[in-house]
């Protein structure tokens, strides 16, 4: 009886296995080869399916690879879509060659793989315009100092010997530069107001204002010790000079007469004298009849300034101006040309006793200086003038000669 139920159901069980076989055959198709869209069937017939819209858009499926077989991984490369019966080819218009009669490679228009690269991690440089060349100025070395070329003119001797001084003067050695200078002051051939001699008056110039406005030492310079009891006015007073010239000569504050015993002071131990030239716009000051500094001045028009020998009569700061026939102008009235300092002059010797009202001092018209523009005084430039004024003695101590010529 059991026997009977088992063949039925073997032959069953062996139907359904046939079957599924059968199915899983008809279900099942071969890879298709890359680049060809025809399929094969059994009886060895090429089949053509109609293509559709949306195939053109998507990429070919890649046949499967064993990763245990690849021994290298090629690079992926973008792979032809299958061609398509029954539609006009999409050719590319960047690989499309001109209609010539020869055949044109017809690639469908499908989208590229992109090979993305790592951004590297560079900073974007702004992008500058460029600049105008221009040609850098080399630093010039510090040349030793040299002393300018003698003039052609000048005697030969003469020329050595201020060559030799402005050296000295640039060295800081002053007194040594100084005596050069009067040496050469001294050889043939170098006569007053002559070009060699204002070379050497200018020389003269750089070392005495020196001298004259800081404490470095010179023979022409001797010390006081202060003492108890003094004061700036009583010293000056008792050596011939000014407060002012202690003031600038030992680098005192100009707005106090504060000393202290014990302390020393330098001052000019000598006579001063003082020369104008007319002609030259000159004024020489001289220490006991040696040269010591030219001024340039403004003299007289019209040959307004008198020619002789005078001495300073009175000193005046900051002064007021009486011109003829009208008030006294005070300092500082705009109508006022005398400047900042007068010194007035009396005729003295065999000079014309009653000239009168003529002086040295200050202007504020300063390039008027070097011609001949004043009412008959001589005038100086204010900085000048100022100098001047205190080193020149007050006239109740000593009388300083004044000579004026043509």
């Amino acid at each position: 009886m059991n026997r009977m139920y088992k063949v039925p159901l073997i032959v069953l069980l062996t139907l359904v296995l046939i079957g599924l076989c059968y199915i899983g055959r008809r279900s099942w198709k071969p890879p298709k080869p890359v680049g060809d869209s025809s399929s094969t069937t059994t009886t060895g017939k090429k089949e053509t399916k109609p293509a559709k819209k949306n195939d053109a858009k998507k990429p070919p499926e890649l046949a499967k690879t064993d990763p245990a077989k690849t021994v290298k991984k090629p690079e992926s490369k973008p792979l032809d879509p299958p061609k398509m019966d029954g539609e006009k080819p999409v050719v590319d218009p960047a690989n499309a060659k001109p209609a010539d009669g020869k055949s044109v490679e017809n690639k469908p228009l499908a989208p590229k793989p992109i090979e993305v690269k790592p951004a590297e991690d560079k900073p974007v440089q702004p992008v500058i315009p460029p600049k105008p060349e221009v040609n850098p100025v080399e630093p010039k070395a510090a040349e030793p100092q040299q002393a300018a070329e003698p003039a052609a003119d000048e005697p030969p001797a003469f020329a050595q010997l201020i060559t030799q001084a402005e050296l000295q003067y640039k060295n800081g050695m002053l007194v040594a530069a100084r005596e050069l200078v009067y040496r050469a002051l001294t050889q043939t051939g170098v006569a007053e107001y002559s070009k060699p001699w204002y070379h050497a008056a200018d020389i003269l110039n750089k070392v005495n204002s020196t001298l004259m406005n800081t404490a470095a030492p010179a023979p022409e310079k001797k010390r006081y010790v202060i003492k108890h009891g003094d004061s700036l006015s009583r010293i000056a007073r008792m050596l011939k000079t000014t407060v002012q010239a202690l003031q600038r000569m030992n680098e005192l504050s100009k707005t106090s007469s504060v000393i202290h015993p014990g302390n020393s002071l330098y001052y000019i131990e000598g006579l001063w004298s003082i020369k104008v030239s007319k002609s030259q716009y000159t004024l020489s000051l001289y220490l006991n009849d040696k040269l010591y500094r030219v001024y340039k001045v403004g003299v007289g028009r019209q040959d307004r300034t008198p020619v002789g020998v005078f001495e300073i009569l009175n000193k005046s700061r900051e002064p007021s101006w009486a011109p003829p026939g009208r008030e006294p102008l005070p300092y500082g009235h705009p109508d006022n040309i005398i400047g900042t300092r007068w010194m007035g002059l009396k005729p003295i010797e065999e000079t014309d006793p009653y000239i009168r009202g003529y002086g040295i001092h200050g202007t504020v018209d300063p390039d008027s200086v070097g011609t001949p523009s004043s009412a008959g005084c001589v005038r100086l430039r204010n900085e000048e003038v100022e100098e001047l004024f205190d080193f020149i003695p007050e006239p109740t101590a000593e009388k300083t000669r004044v000579v004026i010529v043509e």
